[in-house]
C-alpha cells in the first residue's frame, strides 16, 4: 500500500514538474546547467526521491519510534532504574542519527549533480550521434560518462 501511494505521489509530481517546465521562458533553457540532459535527469531522479523519502522511510520511522515506545513502557514495567538511566542516552542517539542524515544528504547532493553532468552528456552525444561518428569521438565520450557515473 505505502508503495503504491510513493508510486501514484511520484508520477504526479513527474507530470507537475514537466508542466512546470514547459511553461519557461526560452532563456532558462539558454543556460547551460538547464540543458535537455539536465533536465530529463532531475525529472528522472528528484521525482523519485520523494517517494523514497515518503514511502518506506516513513514506515521505517513509525515503526523505530513505536519499538522505541513500547521498549521504555516495558524498560519501566521491569526494571524503572534502569530505564531511566539509559533514558538519558537518548539525545546522544538523536545527535549521532541527526549527524549521520546529514552526511548521507550531502552524499546524495554531490552524486545528483554528478549523475545530472553524465545525463547532459548522454543526451548531447546521442542528439549529436552523427557528428560524435564522424569525428571518431566515441570513445572519448564513452569514457567521460563511465567517469561520470563512477563518482557516485
Amino acid at each position: 500500500m505505502i508503495t503504491n501511494s510513493g508510486e501514484k505521489l511520484t508520477k504526479r509530481l513527474r507530470s507537475k514538474v514537466f508542466r512546470v517546465i514547459l511553461r519557461q521562458d526560452m532563456a532558462y533553457f539558454d543556460d547551460q546547467k538547464n540543458n535537455t540532459g539536465a533536465l530529463c535527469t532531475r525529472l528522472a531522479v528528484e521525482a523519485s526521491a520523494v517517494q523514497g523519502a515518503t514511502g518506506i522511510r516513513i514506515g521505517l520511522l513509525l515503526q523505530n519510534f513505536s519499538s522505541l515506545g513500547v521498549g521504555i513502557i516495558l524498560g519501566f514495567v521491569y526494571g524503572w532504574a534502569l530505564t531511566l538511566m539509559l533514558l538519558g542516552f537518548i539525545p546522544l542517539i538523536g545527535i549521532g542519527e541527526f549527524l549521520q542524515s546529514k552526511l548521507v544528504s550531502e552524499f546524495a547532493s554531490k552524486d545528483k549533480k554528478a549523475l545530472e553532468n553524465a545525463g547532459k552528456v548522454t543526451v548531447e552525444v546521442i542528439q549529436n550521434i552523427r557528428t560524435v561518428a564522424q569525428l571518431t569521438q566515441a570513445e572519448h565520450f564513452g569514457n567521460e560518462y563511465a567517469h561520470l557515473v563512477e563518482i557516485p
